[in-house]
């Protein structure tokens, strides 16, 4: 995922102000309104410009996104003391630990050299999300003041100046002091049905932040209490997840409701959610459409922050009502209130090891964008060169089973707006626009699941947004950064997303291969260090055998039999583009949960003297999202070799690059089903015929 840095062109400013003047005529007045407008907003930017510049090498690492309170941070915020930024880091390939500082002008001097204007910076180095609470004096209030984050892997200056080694940077314009947060809430939802007996008393510092269905997020902001969005509307199924954010210093009670039977009232057997949540933490969970009707209908969410979340309304928090579209309504199952899902009914779910990508083919239909400003680098031929290597690439992983063809839209489409006017806008937005330009130019089944395409969104750069898919529609947001090299790596990953796969994880269980069952602790994102939908996309790494088995047309379970009987068998390298013979076997694990899928890579910077195990149905139901198969997690068989550092708040995946069991080493499962041990190895690297040999004693 590649991103790209604002830049406030302040000449350009200037020459818009010369060009509205000299043409002022009947319409002059409001003319001269749009140049005082642009030499405003160029004069406000001098603070951010001002200060000293810095040359950043963003070649392997770079800003991948910055949150602040959980929404994308832009210029003109409001900043206040204890505001939490998110701050990610990107890698172009392998991910380093780095560092993170971030500055404030806070006198408003165009400069970062006063004592307490690096309002924070990390005390040790790390390659995934930092999360930063700023030190801001209480009594600041300054307007349009420059701000500095920075990702750096060097030492650096105090107040950053003269900094030329490898990160990222990013400046903007921002306002610091306490937010007006006296809204009285003058909504109440009095158009019609649907009248609120009491408008919460919301504001900016108590509201709903953003509501997130199925991965699909959309942030509103502060509404004072209630706003009517039904102009906004969810595809929703059964058994979807669901995340509400809050923005608030208290802890929140949420439910949600869907008018199945339109009465225009939310009944009690209408709630399709409820769950709590302490100070400023999200609630999450799955939804319940038990009883509720297929079809659109008004949906409510309520955020209460002093008391039980009531439909009808209640006096702090705020409500937003939207449109529900129920796809698959009075089915049963889903547990209100996240958690759980009870009775293992691993069939009746819509998501899980069960789910297959059930085409032996993958249709990309590709559709350009430009802006008024901006026009894509990216030419036919390129666009060619890069999917041709896909294709390439699947062949090769499907053993000659699966075809991908693509077609690229010959009309570039023009968005007729300045890039720069979608800065404050999310992706929610971007993905409402382009799905509406692709219906609109006869994509009648873009919203179908069940067909082989997927979509390609291929557009300049947008804010810091980065190369993104989902399976619900399948299609990929593709960003034309200007960088020339090629991003096939990224695009078939993000195809694998499209068509239904999770990232290929890591479970690390500290001193233990297994851990202690803590998700939150030994979840490792991306940790399969050598996979494609792991660590290794941008080096055309090879699926792992389970995310094989997601392309039914692929048959990899013929060649990975399950072994229930105690022997000596031999395994192939499964990453040549051709089978000598069976790829891997299957271990059913004693909890009756677990299947452990054993694996030899000869390629990938693996260790060609041992094999790798994947693991089947652990934390089964950590990501729900509808229509995604079951997330793989790679097992480290010798943990803690490369420990974490204890001072990083997230685990990497540095621990697993040693992770295979290797000729003379043994494994017994951790519900003592069997116990494997890796014994030789033979045949010609490099080729399919090389071979590894395990014995599998059976308890």
């Amino acid at each position: 995922m590649f991103t790209t840095k604002d830049v406030n062109n302040s000449d350009k400013l200037w020459n818009d102000f010369d060009r509205n003047i000299s043409v002022t005529n009947k319409t002059g007045k409001t003319k001269l309104a749009i140049a005082l407008a642009s030499l405003l907003s160029a004069l406000t930017m001098q603070s951010a410009l001002a200060t000293c510049s810095i040359s950043t090498n963003d070649r392997y690492e770079y800003i991948q996104s910055i949150k602040l309170n959980g929404t994308t941070l832009s210029s003109g915020v409001v900043l206040e003391d204890n505001d939490v930024l998110e701050l990610t880091p990107g890698y172009s390939g392998y991910a380093y630990r780095d560092h993170w500082s971030v500055w404030l002008d806070l006198n408003n001097d165009g400069d970062f050299s006063d004592s307490n204007e690096l309002v924070f910076t990390t005390s040790s180095a790390s390659n995934s999300t930092v999360s930063a609470t700023l030190d801001i004096p209480s009594s600041t209030n300054v307007s349009s003041t420059a701000m500095r984050v920075l990702l750096h892997s060097d030492t650096i200056n105090s107040d950053s100046c003269n900094f030329n080694g490898f990160g990222d940077s990013e400046d903007f314009s921002v306002n610091v002091g306490d937010d007006d947060d006296s809204g009285t809430g003058t909504g109440g939802g009095s158009s019609g049905d649907y009248q609120l007996s009491q408008t919460p008393r919301g504001g900016a510092n108590e509201h709903i932040l953003s509501v997130e269905f199925d991965r699909y997020e959309y942030s509103t902001g502060n509404n004072d209490g209630y706003a009517d969005l039904t102009h906004k509307t969810f595809n929703i199924s059964d058994g979807d997840s669901i995340t509400l954010t809050p923005s608030s210093s208290w802890g929140t009670d949420w439910a949600v409701w869907i008018d199945s039977d339109q009465n225009g009232a939310f009944d009690s057997d209408e709630k399709v959610f409820f769950g709590s949540a302490t100070r400023g933490k999200s609630v999450e969970g799955t939804l319940d459409l038990d009883g509720i009707s297929s079809g659109t209908a008004r949906m409510r969410i309520a955020m209460n922050g002093d008391g039980t979340a009531d439909a009808d309304g209640f006096k702090y928090g705020e409500i937003e009502d939207y449109t529900a579209n129920v796809q698959s309504g009075d089915t049963g199952g889903g547990d209100t209130g996240g958690g759980d899902t009870g009775t293992d009914n691993s069939g009746d779910k819509n998501y899980g090891s069960h789910v297959k990508w059930e085409h032996d083919n993958v249709k990309v239909k590709i559709f350009r964008f430009e802006f008024t400003d901006v026009d894509l680098t990216w030419s036919k031929s390129r666009i060619e060169s890069e999917m041709n290597e896909v294709a390439d690439y699947f062949d090769n992983e499907s053993y000659g089973r699966f075809d991908v063809t693509y077609e690229i839209y010959n009309e570039v489409i023009l968005v007729n707006d300045r890039v720069s006017e979608w800065d404050d806008k999310s992706s929610n937005d971007w993905k409402d626009y382009y799905a509406e330009e692709l219906i609109s130019r006869g994509e009648d089944d873009y919203w179908n699941i069940d067909d082989n395409t997927i979509y390609i969104i291929l557009s300049p750069q947008i804010s810091d947004w980065g190369i993104k898919a989902g399976v619900n529609p399948g299609a990929i947001r593709v960003y034309d950064t200007g960088d020339q090299r090629s991003q096939a790596g990224g695009i078939a990953h993000e195809m694998g997303h499209a068509m239904g796969l999770h990232h290929a994880q890591g479970l690390d269980g500290k001193d233990t291969v297994f851990g202690v069952g803590d998700y939150e602790s030994e979840f490792v994102g991306y940790g399969n260090f050598f996979s494609m939908m792991g660590n290794n996309a941008w080096d055309f790494g090879s699926f792992n055998l389970y995310y094989k088995n997601f392309f039914a047309a692929w048959n990899i379970e013929d060649s990975v039999p399950v072994v229930n009987s105690s022997g000596t068998y031999k395994i192939y390298a499964h990453d040549q583009g051709s089978m000598n013979g069976d790829i891997g076997i299957r271990l059913k694990a004693g909890n009756g949960d677990v299947t452990y899928w054993v694996e030899y890579r000869t390629e990938d910077g693996a260790d060609s003297n041992g094999v790798l195990i994947n693991t089947e149905g652990h934390f089964p139901d950590e990501d729900s999202r509808s229509f995604y198969y079951g997330t793989s997690f790679l097992l480290d068989m010798t943990p803690n070799t490369f420990p974490d550092d204890p001072n990083d708040e997230f685990d990497d995946f540095d621990d697993f690059i040693d992770g295979a069991l290797v000729v003379g080493k043994s494994y017994t499962d951790k519900w003592n089903a069997f116990t494997i041990t890796t014994k030789r190895t033979g045949g010609t690297l490099g080729t399919a015929s090389a071979w590894i040999e395990v014995e599998v004693d059976m308890h």
